[in-house]
């Protein structure tokens, strides 16, 4: 499947983390395989090979009262949808023994995962619709989305388990193949496929490098890590620095002012890091933008002009003539942009004029 400008994912969490866990089981209920959730993995690998998925784009639906929002990092990388699906306290007291809010209704996530999906296309829609579920009710919303002209492709957390009706007529793959050590590559089954785009955690490296260089050459001064941070997001930029220095690509030191920078590897003198002072506007943008990723995934009540306004108030520690004047510069380099205030768009020339002039 060739890849698109823009990927959005819906998915029904409390149907895909109990289907996973039976998946980590044998016949008899006894633990075959230790349940490993990277939400981290499953985004790098949607953008590796379909395209970019924003956590604006990513919808996961549950009762989040029984699940660990947190776990797999699923929280920073997806918009969460608490669903209040809990029995009338009537209907609790006749088919549970114990008090709690413990029966939920059946297909309640479901249905409004279904209503998600539906809202975001009429308003805001992306170039390939991805849902991750087994239920062959989906497939009704398949058939829409496809019939409106949007690409469809199904995750499958146990594609043993999915419905044949979504097997049959959609393009589907295996949530395991998206996570290290389950699956050498991503492969998608149903269609047949076209060349694998090459992309894999070493194009990732790659890139890094290239985005220091660029930036290097750009500004002549150290490039914090706070930068990369803001540019890949704080968990995937750390991980990815992580990575390309376990590999002997990049060197990760303080500046004299105790800035944390990085470098490629091959700017070394005599094989030893020599530390250059990072420019001090340079840095205070850098950290500008690493606040403008923090509000992100931080979480913002909902997407306005306001809401920012006070996100960058608070997270910035700004005054708020300081926090407006931030948000018009933002909204003038298309780093925001009004109908679409719940993601932020940074591609490398908008960083570059931003590092320049905000």
């Amino acid at each position: 499947m060739a890849k698109h400008n823009r990927v959005a994912l819906f998915m029904d969490y409390e149907n895909f983390y109990t289907t996973l866990q039976t998946r980590s089981k044998d016949e008899n209920g006894t633990l075959i395989d230790t349940l490993k959730i990277d939400f981290f993995q499953l985004v790098d690998t949607i953008r590796d090979h379909y395209g970019l998925l924003s956590q604006d784009d990513f919808i996961a639906t549950a009762n989040f009262s029984h699940y660990d929002k947190q776990k797999g990092g699923l929280n920073q990388v997806a918009t969460l949808i608490n669903v209040d699906s809990f029995e009338s306290r009537h209907v609790r007291s006749k088919i549970q023994p114990s008090p709690g809010k413990k029966f939920v209704m059946k297909d309640f996530a479901d249905m409004q995962l279904a209503f998600e999906i539906g809202q975001h296309a009429a308003a805001n829609p992306a170039d390939l619709y991805m849902i991750a579920s087994g239920d062959k009710a989906f497939s009704a919303i398949g058939r829409a989305l496809q019939k409106k002209g949007f690409p469809v492709l199904f995750l499958f957390a146990y594609p043993d388990q999915a419905a044949v009706i979504l097997k049959e007529e959609f393009t589907w793959i295996d949530f395991l193949n998206t996570q290290h050590g389950h699956g050498e590559e991503q492969e998608e089954t149903k269609k047949p496929t076209e060349e694998n785009d090459s992309s894999t955690k070493s194009d990732a490296v790659d890139v890094l490098c290239h985005v220091i260089s660029v930036l290097r050459q750009e500004f002549s001064t150290s490039i914090p890590l706070t930068l990369i941070k803001a540019i890949y997001g704080s968990e995937k930029g750390y991980h990815l620095v992580q990575t390309a220095q376990s590999r002997g690509r990049v060197d990760q030191w303080d500046d004299p002012n105790g800035i944390t920078c990085v470098s490629r590897h091959e700017e070394r003198m005599f094989n030893k890091v020599v530390p250059i002072t990072t420019r001090p506007d340079f840095a205070v943008r850098s950290e500008k933008l690493y606040k403008i990723r923090m509000v992100m995934e931080s979480g913002l009540k909902e997407p306005t002009r306001a809401e920012w306004r006070r996100a960058l108030k608070e997270q910035g520690e700004m005054s708020v003539k300081d926090a407006k004047q931030l948000l018009n510069t933002l909204l003038e380099e298309g780093i925001l942009r009004d109908g679409n205030l719940g993601s932020i768009n940074l591609p490398i020339e908008t960083i570059i004029k931003f590092l320049k002039t905000g």
